[in-house]
């Protein structure tokens, strides 16, 4: 009798055990998603459809399958809160690599606490200046190709998106380019083409590529 109560409870656990496989391949499914691409963080990979009732810019780097960003940053594409040159530099990158986009203004900070506002602050490398966050005009890439920034400034993916910068004409290029001390120093760029060079900001950005643009209209970039 004993043998053929364990037979039986044997038998009940199959489709118990069967549903737990099927749950957790649902799960990687979800997770892997697009024939076994790794969806890294919090980020969304772009797919059709996920800019209805968008146009333009925002709508193409929203359909983008390089393009993947966190809710909030996607929320601002649809918002409309991002300026349309940093949605063109965006899509130029994604063209080439794959990237994950933590942040353009919703839920950036500089300082734990501090809420952003119009200026930097204080406390902060160029504190009193405009802070291109709070405009809608910077971005901070988080990811290239499934690989942080932070510990890969010299990986030849994170460089060659340092590379695709460079080749946009001045006045269209983020006169705000700032990353790990590495990625910068190996690219060699100057300020006058809008890489910000000083040690305390490269310092504070040592995981993620920050883009932006000073001015409303235009860029300080002179070659």
């Amino acid at each position: 009798m004993g043998r053929l109560n364990k037979k039986r409870s044997s038998v009940r656990l199959v489709p118990i055990v069967i549903a737990i496989v099927l749950l957790c391949c649902t799960v990687l499914l979800l997770v892997f998603g697009d024939l076994g691409r790794f969806a890294l963080g919090p980020c969304t990979a772009g797919r059709e459809g996920a800019a209805e009732g968008v146009s333009g810019g925002a709508k193409e780097l929203l359909e983008t399958r390089n393009f993947e960003a966190s809710p909030r940053a996607i929320e601002d594409l649809k918002g409309g809160v991002v300026d349309e040159r940093l949605v063109a530099t965006l899509q130029t990158i994604a063209n080439a690599h794959r990237i994950c986009v933590d942040a353009f203004k919703a839920g950036h900070y500089f300082l734990p606490g501090v809420p952003d506002g119009p200026l930097i602050p204080d406390g902060y490398p160029d504190a009193g200046l405009s802070n291109t966050h709070y405009y809608g005009r910077a971005v901070d890439i988080r990811r290239v190709d499934g690989k942080p920034v932070r510990g890969n400034g010299t990986d030849p993916h994170v460089l060659d998106i340092g590379d695709i910068i460079s080749r946009i004409p001045p006045q269209e290029r983020p006169d705000q380019i700032i990353g790990p001390e590495d990625w910068v120093k190996a690219l060699g760029g100057s300020s006058e083409e809008g890489w910000i060079l000083n040690e305390d900001e490269l310092e504070h950005h040592k995981d993620h590529i920050h883009l932006g643009y000073i001015k409303k209209d235009g860029t300080w970039n002179t070659r």
